[in-house]
This record gives C-alpha cells, structure tokens and sequence, in this order.
C-alpha cells in the first residue's frame, strides 16, 4: 500500500497542518501566471462552473490564504487535465474493443508498461473521482495532495507532461508550470511526514509512470482505427468533440514514429486549447445558458 500520513499521525494533527497553504509560489512565478492571459480566463471559468465554498476548516481562513488556495486548486486542475483525458481516451478505445461484458479486463487490451499506466490510473481515477475534479472546498482539494504518495506521483506526472510543452511549437500563449515541481519538493521537504531525503524515490515512480503513459499513448494510436471500426459496426453514437482532447491522427492513421515522439506535448497543448475554445464559449452564451449547456461540463472528464 503507498505511503499515507493518516496512517501515523492522529487526525488532529494532520488537519492542523491542512489549516495553511502547503505550497509557496514565488512572486516571480505568480507575476507569470497573472500575466498569462489562458490561465487567467481557465481560472475565470472554474469560477463560472463551480461553488467556491469553503469547509468548516477553511471557512475563516484570511483572504489571503483563501486566494492562495484558489489559486493552487486551479493549477492542480489545469496541471491534471491533460492525463485524465489520456485515461479517458484509453478507456474509450478498451471499450469500444471489449464492450461493456469485459469491464473488468479493459487493460489487457494495452500491454507492457502501457498496461501498468492504464491500470493505475483506472484505479487512480475510480479511487479519487471528486479530487480528480477538484470537486468540493478548494483548500481540501489542496491540501489532499499531500496525504498519500499516489495524488503526488498523480501531480508530478502531470508537471512532467506539462514541462513537455517547451517542445511544441507556438505555445507561448498557453500557462508553463515548470516551476511547480521545485515548489512540490520545496513542500516535501518541510513536510513533518515526508521530510527531506524522499524526492528521489518520488520522481524515480513519476518518471515511471511517465514512461507507460508515453506508451499508452503510442499504443492508442495504433488501437484507434480499429477501436473506430469496432464502434461503427456496434453502431455506437460518436462522442462530442469538445468533452475531449484530439489525439491527432489519432482516428485517422497511424502516427509515424519521429511524430510519435512530440505526442505528449501536443495532448497537453490541445487539452488547454480546447479549454480555451470551451471558456470562450462560455462567456458568448453567457451564465444562464451555460449552465443547461450538455457539452460544456468541463469537470466532467473522467466520466
């Protein structure tokens, strides 16, 4: 069983060292974020699309604090976005494969590491479905990051695939979050569980991680014209195409292997542009009608 806090310290303690921020941005990187107009209007439309409520716990924190936590919740979700689509896309293609009778077996469509990344974030996601969608008081959506390794393998991951982006082209529009991963640690090591001398077998199970999903990836590209004919001869309705990210090629041909290679930056670069695109719409229709619009549930992409 991975590393949990609440298994040697008493609930009491942990819920005090949940009252404060864990994570520290420098006002460097905070200027940067501030300044980057995407993540203003991605921050702009969880705003629109969620309750701000906080907890008992968190409710009469300053508003200091209570930004801090705002503002941490929305790089957790902007940061995440990007692998869940990747095991939302992956299980689409196991079931189109299988169908629904072998649920339980969607990972022996993938092999090797492909297959150990799909199962772990299958587990992953059905075990953490609400801090997926950083449903619920943003200060415990925060502060949960911290209680067990997998939500920090989860984020390093996810600042890994993120820092990917430097490889794609015209993406300087779009938030960088290079520097979360030195925050993570920073928050690590001052943590009285974790402490100093675990960032390196931390990272060594993110880079794991990161390398099946890499070839889940390779591996769905492969599966998807199969994965297509398999659903066209079920007669399956296509999904919308604003509640997911656009492999490219992906339903169309396989990539070729120098292609391959930029997968991961182009996925993070697509997810954040369709979040855009969503956002933009967003403000065009206006609250009301966003709200009883179906395909705009952004938080709804693990479902």
């Amino acid at each position: 069983m991975a590393p949990h806090r609440a298994f040697s310290f008493p609930l009491s303690y942990t819920e005090e060292t949940a009252r404060l921020p864990p994570f520290v941005v420098s006002k460097k990187d905070l200027s940067k974020l501030r300044s980057c107009e995407a993540f203003r209007i991605i921050r702009e439309l969880l705003v629109d699309q969620d309750d701000q409520a906080f907890c008992d716990l968190h409710c009469n924190d300053c508003r200091e604090d209570k930004d801090a936590w705002l503002l941490q919740r929305d790089i957790t979700y902007a940061l995440i976005l990007p692998v869940l689509e990747i095991h939302r896309h992956a299980l689409q293609i196991a079931k189109a494969l299988l169908g629904n009778r072998h649920v339980f077996d969607l990972e022996l469509v993938f092999r090797g590491e492909a297959r150990g990344a799909f199962s772990w974030l299958q587990c992953f996601v059905m075990e953490e479905e609400d801090w997926c969608l950083t449903k619920g008081c943003p200060g415990c959506v925060v502060s949960y990051i911290i209680q067990a390794e997998p939500t920090i393998r989860m984020i390093l991951v996810a600042c890994r695939m993120s820092s990917s982006l430097r490889q794609q082209r015209n993406t300087s529009h779009l938030p960088m979050f290079d520097f979360w991963s030195q925050v993570m640690k920073k928050a690590l090591d001052e943590d009285p569980f974790w402490g100093p001398g675990l960032w390196k077998d931390f990272e060594a199970r993110a880079m794991a991680l990161e390398k099946g999903i890499e070839e889940l990836v390779r591996q769905c590209v492969e599966l998807a014209p199969v994965a297509a004919s398999a659903a066209e001869a079920d007669d399956t309705p296509p999904t919308s195409p604003t509640q997911h990210f656009r492999i490219k090629a992906a339903s169309h041909s396989l990539l070729a292997p120098q292609e391959q290679t930029h997968c991961i930056p182009g996925i993070v670069a697509g997810c954040w542009t369709t979040l855009l695109a969503d956002a933009a719409e967003a403000k065009r229709l206006g609250p009301l009608q966003t709200a009883s619009s179906s395909p705009l549930f952004i938080r709804s992409s693990t479902s």
